[in-house]
């Protein structure tokens, strides 16, 4: 069996995945390594050493369980420079029909990513969406097909050059390779959507502790993908502030007691909180608690949609609805409350397709690790270093080894 692992960098928690792949291309999981982050905010890295340090730890702790040991890496890349943007281009062939090549794709493809590329910019994803061949619409693969003029429409998805650099220095600081960068949002879709609620039209909101971010899909498509800088962690700040507690009383608070809709929480029902610095439990209305978690949650959900909208798309073209994944997906009440403010239906997304220890992995909080592995496997839609014009190759077989001789290095001594 093939093994793959994957590195979920986040701001409350780094989730490290091991999984081997079968003959069939099936992932079972084998290794699970969850550590507190360090030395990150917001898909961004603050201390090298720190973030290093808790990679090193989760991927450990995956290795350990599993009895494997691990060099390369998929991670996930999210931030609020992460934006995209749709290119259509065409091609032309041939005078004459000719049999389209994967060179025609590629040439393409190419053309399309030079029309995203921006300064400080790196692009990690060019997604085509159906082909046009001549006058023929609705071609998902045109190699082999017979014609003189291709035309595409690609999805572009890119973030700071910057930020990505930071994020792979602490990989490869912590003593591995990252093979792939993948948007957190698309390696959350590719875990917990179905292809059915793809081509329907759906909006996938990964609301993760610092950040919350979303895809948009159409017709089977990803049409916008973005991050706003919420997540579930402003909204412990928020009980911390409003309820004068300690933040980790406020988190134990907002997972045992908080709901997302006010109209859940009975009236007179109470809580029982130890207010900073006292030494006795008070009462409060779990109402009250309730209203601050509300009010934070349509803050979010106001951004996701005004970025949606002002790129000229409409929410109600999610025929399927909203599908919501990430750590706050948790929070009881949630697809109640985005129901509600919506007026969409709703589920909770949870990671499919996977074998070994689901009792541990289906949680909405691994959404994007499983994703990450997903695209290890099937990877789609990836641009390389190369293709893009940045970053160094890493093809010669001299660079290899020093890398790998400094891997061995830095291993010993985090």
């Amino acid at each position: 069996m093939r093994t793959v692992a994957s590195i979920d960098i986040g701001t409350d928690k780094i989730v490290a995945l091991i999984g081997e792949v079968d003959s069939y291309g099936d992932i079972h999981i084998i290794g699970v390594g969850e550590t507190r982050s360090r030395g990150v905010n917001r898909g961004t890295i603050t201390r090298l050493g720190n973030a290093a340090r808790a990679i090193s730890t989760a991927v450990r702790e995956a290795e350990e369980m599993s009895g494997q040991k691990v060099n390369s890496v998929v991670i996930n890349i999210s931030g609020t420079s992460l934006k995209s943007q749709n290119e259509e281009d065409t091609v032309n062939i041939s005078p004459s029909p000719t049999e389209i090549e994967e060179e025609h794709i590629n040439r393409l493809l190419d053309r399309s990513i030079v029309k995203g590329k921006e300064d400080n910019f790196e692009i990690i994803h060019a997604i085509p969406k159906k082909y046009t061949l001549d006058d023929q619409e609705g071609i998902e693969d045109p190699t082999g097909l017979v014609g003189s003029k291709l035309t595409a429409q690609v999805h572009i998805v890119k973030a700071g050059v910057n930020l990505i650099s930071n994020l792979e220095k602490a990989v490869q600081t912590a003593g591995f390779t990252p093979v792939m960068k993948i948007a957190s949002a698309l390696a959350s879709a590719k875990a917990v959507l179905t292809e059915e609620e793809k081509e329907s039209g759906v909006l996938l909101l990964d609301i993760g502790a610092g950040l919350t971010d979303y895809v948009l899909f159409a017709e089977g498509y990803p049409v916008f993908t973005g991050s706003v800088n919420i997540g579930g962690l402003n909204i412990t700040k928020d009980i911390a502030f409003f309820m004068k507690v300690e933040q980790d009383e406020a988190e134990r608070t907002k997972k045992e007691e908080g709901v997302a809709l006010v109209d859940l929480a009975r009236e007179g029902e109470i809580l029982k909180i130890k207010p900073r610095g006292e030494t006795r439990e008070v009462s409060v209305e779990k109402r009250q608690l309730a209203e601050v978690i509300q009010i934070r949650l349509e803050e979010i959900m106001d951004k996701v949609i005004n970025e949606i909208e002002e790129e000229g798309f409409k929410l109600d073209s999610a025929n399927a609805g909203i599908v919501i994944t990430g750590g706050t997906a948790n929070l009881k009440g949630i697809k109640e409350f985005v129901e509600r403010f919506t007026d969409l239906p709703v589920r909770i997304g949870y990671p499919s397709g996977i074998i070994g220890l689901k009792e541990r992995i289906e949680d909405p909080k691994y959404a994007t690790a499983v994703g990450l592995l997903k695209f290890a496997v099937h990877p789609e839609g990836l641009v390389s270093e190369h293709r893009t014009g940045t970053g160094i190759s890493t093809n010669s077989a001299g660079f290899k080894h020093i890398i790998e001789k400094l891997k061995e290095f830095l291993r010993e001594i985090l």
